[in-house]
């Protein structure tokens, strides 16, 4: 079936006046994965449900749906209604629960209806319409970031005139999730506001991004650094096809290697944005033109006395000018250069350590390809470092062995820290555990340092963490090695060691606990389904494990595989109390 077209894009519609823009009826919204939803069918819906939220209590609203086009059905519905929307970090159960005392209802667990005929909804007072952005916090309690509907409305007219020529009537297809700021804006705000059909299906795979860009044939791909960083390794970029007319990459910063093997493919790298959920987008670049970044049309940028970025910018409704956590490099033509977080400077022995900078100068040895300080707190401050190596780094690993890699790692950075602030922990995973937000969080990092060595009790019996992904709130893959002197091989069997199949469920269980904070007083085992081993799991091998947790049956599924075959997987029932 051919796709439906779109006329062409002239200026973007005022959210707050949407439902109201005069646009074709058969005009396609969305596609969910199904069949297209087309301009009368979305507005009909917003109208019905806004009628019924309306009726209902509560004026704090929550929205958890996975589904984009719900998603953004429930937003626009809720804000007709006159309630505030809320918007959690991620749909994790324990996320939720911490956020009890910041909402009155959930938005799809409440049965609203309204089978009235359809009529017009009164516009939005842009200023009045409120959306509750959760973010973790630096102490990884809620906080909430206030916006109203007329900040997202004028960042989407600053991104329509700065790009929207050149996206002109390209389907949206994104690899990121809905539930922050960057993929609500970019992936449900802006293609709404311009008329551009978006795509609901989440491509958490290289083979679903294949597919969902042969569909629709003429796309823009909003994506992470992380993902970006991972494609050319997973797939031959040349296969991604018809290629996107953009990519669009924000979280943090996309490593230069990958901007290199997009830019030798496309004929340019993917477009970044910095930003945040408090601030909005500031500023883009394109690697190959530099790595200077440039204000969005109406930001100014100005640096404090101790380097901090001061923010002078439309987007920020009501707090501009803003003091952001990051150094910056005042440049000529008002660009400037990042130069790591103000907030990630430690002491360790009453000495000043910047994280931001141990990071770089690591980078900068010629076996590494990326890596990672985090910080560990006891009787005394360390630091641990996580180094991605390349191809030299890692033949060097095998060749020499993890001590000599952090010996030369070690006589690099004595050049120049002293010796006190030099890491004390070293991790080689294959990536960098990026969350599905494309964020590397530090408590990801220290995962791989608490994951597979345990306290006292627990060594020799755990594996090693070596990288953890998350792909999406549900569903994270992690790649693990199982150390040959684990005690599980003990007697099992002489001769022939293979790791028992009640270690491997052991395993899936443990790291699902700690990556989708399940409570153990709260989850209990209750059975075990479709279990299999398909093919023994030897001594030192490499296994990937991935996971995936429906919370509403209490059902985690697993699969351990190598990129020989799959060897071993099931579904483990937890009782759940709520």
């Amino acid at each position: 079936m051919a796709d439906m077209s779109v006329p062409a894009i002239n200026h973007p519609a005022p959210l707050h006046a949407l439902l109201d823009t005069r646009r074709a009826l058969a005009q396609p919204v969305c596609h969910d994965g199904g069949r297209y939803i087309d301009w009368e069918e979305f507005r009909a819906r917003v109208r019905q449900r806004a009628r019924g939220v309306a009726g209902s209590g509560g004026e704090r609203w929550l929205l958890v749906s996975e589904s984009p086009l719900e998603f953004v059905i429930w937003l626009l519905a809720v804000l007709h209604a006159g309630k505030t929307v809320v918007v959690p970090p991620n749909t994790q159960p324990s996320t939720i629960a911490r956020l009890e005392r910041f909402f009155d209802t959930v938005a799809e667990l409440e049965a609203v209806s309204d089978t009235s005929p359809d009529a017009p909804l009164t516009a939005l007072q842009p200023r009045a319409a409120l959306i509750d952005l959760y973010t973790s916090g630096s102490t990884g309690e809620p906080k909430r970031v206030r916006k109203t509907l007329a900040c997202f409305e004028a960042e989407i007219e600053t991104l329509e005139k700065l790009w929207g020529a050149t996206l002109g009537t390209a389907t949206v297809v994104a690899t990121v999730p809905h539930q922050h700021i960057y993929g609500l804006l970019f992936r449900l705000l802006w293609p709404l506001a311009a008329g551009r059909c978006f795509d609901a299906v989440t491509c958490a795979t290289p083979d679903t991004l294949q597919q969902r860009l042969a569909r629709f044939a003429d796309t823009v791909l909003v994506s992470s650094p992380a993902q970006l960083a991972r494609l050319p390794a997973l797939i031959t970029l040349a296969s991604l096809q018809p290629p996107p007319r953009m990519f669009f990459s924000s979280g943090g910063p996309l490593p230069v290697a990958a901007a290199g093997e997009f830019t030798r493919q496309f004929g340019q790298a993917p477009t970044e944005v910095f930003g945040s959920t408090e601030t909005g987008g500031v500023a883009w670049r394109r690697l190959e033109n530099g790595d200077a970044w440039t204000p969005l049309p109406g930001v100014r940028v100005d640096a404090a006395a101790d380097g901090a970025l001061i923010l002078h910018s439309p987007f920020v409704d009501g707090h501009s000018p803003w003091r952001m956590d990051d150094a910056v490099e005042l440049l000529p033509g008002g660009c400037f250069r990042l130069r790591g977080r103000l907030d990630r400077t430690i002491k360790v022995e009453e000495k000043r350590l910047s994280l931001p900078e141990m990071e770089e100068r690591l980078s900068e040895h010629a076996w590494v390809a990326a890596a990672a300080a985090v910080p560990f707190a006891g009787a005394r401050q360390t630091v641990g470092a996580v180094v991605v190596l390349n191809a030299d780094g890692a033949e060097r690993l095998l060749a020499l062995g993890k001590l000599a890699v952090r010996r030369e790692l070690t006589r690099h950075l004595a050049g120049c820290f002293e010796a006190v602030l030099l890491p004390r922990h070293w991790r080689f995973p294959d990536d960098l555990p990026v969350n599905e937000r494309g964020k590397l969080t530090d408590d990801s990092l220290r995962a791989l340092f608490s994951t597979g060595t345990g306290n006292a009790g627990e060594r020799g019996l755990l594996p090693a963490v070596m990288a953890v992904r998350r792909d999406s709130a549900a569903a994270v893959t992690v790649d693990l090695h199982v150390p040959p002197q684990l005690l599980h091989f003990a007697g099992h069997f002489p001769g022939l060691p293979i790791l028992p199949g009640v270690v491997q469920v052991d395993w899936a269980l443990r790291l699902a606990r700690s990556h989708f904070a399940l409570d153990t007083r709260r989850t209990r085992f209750s059975a075990l389904e479709k279990l299999k081993f398909h093919a023994p799991v030897l001594p030192d091998a490499r296994l990937r494990l991935q996971l995936h947790w429906d919370a509403a049956s209490g059902r985690l599924d697993f699969v351990y595989l190598t990129p020989q075959r799959k060897h071993a997987s099931g579904r483990i029932v937890l009782d759940v109390e709520t």
